[in-house]
């Protein structure tokens, strides 16, 4: 009996041994790992087929991505192609404008009128030239916030909340909503660096954004000009992301969004669409210091997305 015993016992460890073997050893590129599915409380969602997941093609490497950090991912999924610190609270400049964005299309009427202020006037920074006093519709400054990204346009959308520091809530409220659990907003521009958020934590951001039509309308722009509710002041914008423009040339590019400042460096989140299928990028602080850095790293690894993988 007790020699039976000792058998059982030993069949066993050599059972369990062979389950642990398998669940933590097996091959990721044949049996894929369903990431960014339970990391993010908006978007945990188990009933996704792994058949869904995109298949990495066989003998593919990944691209050299100069940047501090940087993501890729899947739109339908959250599944991330590629990932580079990707949960590391850093500064993402104007980027936080997509979350003023939202904050804005929460709270606000497109035809709304905003008085503008003279805290919204005296920012520094990129600014669309508001007037003190210029009455502008809410949807106006949307598109001066999201293709010229205009600190200006930011301050005067936050303000027309009645307080800073309750549109600056929000913020936190609705990341902490999307589980954007690396993130905290300080302010709806992006210019102070004491904000923080990762690429993970943008790239969902920005997926969220995409599912508003009006979003991907003025993330596409490449120009226009808007005018104050009287047509007395124009205001001309001009898209910095080069990607959006042509400048860079990008098949199927929706649009994105750019940042900069000192700390974060030259950032850009955007998406781009091929057969129906939605890549995010996210770039942040390029190697390099030069305007187009954000734009050609943001090219190299959604291209790289889209031939390296099966979806």
């Amino acid at each position: 009996m007790i020699k039976n015993l000792k058998y059982i016992l030993i069949a066993l460890v050599v059972f369990s041994g062979t389950l642990y073997y398998f669940f933590y050893n097996s091959d990721s590129s044949s049996k894929p790992r369903v990431l960014g599915l339970s990391v993010n409380n908006f978007y945990a969602n188990k009933n996704i087929d792994i058949a869904d997941i995109p298949q990495k093609k066989e003998g593919i490497s990944d691209p050299v991505i100069l940047s501090d950090a940087a993501v890729l991912l899947e739109n339908k999924t959250k599944y991330p192609l590629y990932a580079k610190n990707e949960h590391n609270p850093v500064a993402i400049a104007s980027i936080t404008k997509v979350m003023t964005y939202l904050i804005a299309r929460d709270n606000f009427e497109i035809e709304e009128v905003v008085t503008v202020g003279s805290d919204a006037v005296a920012v520094t920074g990129s600014k669309i030239n508001l007037k003190e006093g210029e009455t502008i519709t809410v949807g106006s400054l949307l598109e001066g916030l999201l293709i010229n990204s205009g600190n200006d346009a930011a301050y005067a959308l936050a303000h027309h909340m009645g307080s800073l520091d309750e549109f600056i809530s929000k913020m936190n409220e609705k990341a902490m909503s999307l589980g954007m659990n690396d993130s905290h907003f300080v302010d709806p521009a992006g210019l102070d660096d004491k904000g923080r958020s990762s690429a993970f934590d943008v790239a969902i951001l920005f997926s969220y954004a995409l599912n508003d039509e009006l979003f991907r309308g003025i993330v596409n722009t490449s120009e226009k000009e808007i005018f104050s509710l009287d047509n007395s002041i124009a205001h001309s914008l001009k898209n910095s992301n080069r990607l959006t423009t042509g400048e860079i040339p990008m098949d199927g590019i929706i649009g994105g969004k750019t940042g900069f400042t000192f700390d974060a460096g030259h950032t850009l989140v955007c998406a781009a669409e091929r057969d129906n299928h939605t890549l995010i990028s996210v770039i942040l602080k390029t190697s390099v210091n030069t305007k187009t850095a954000s734009a050609l790293e943001s090219q190299k690894i959604l291209n790289w997305g889209f031939d390296s993988y099966i979806f």
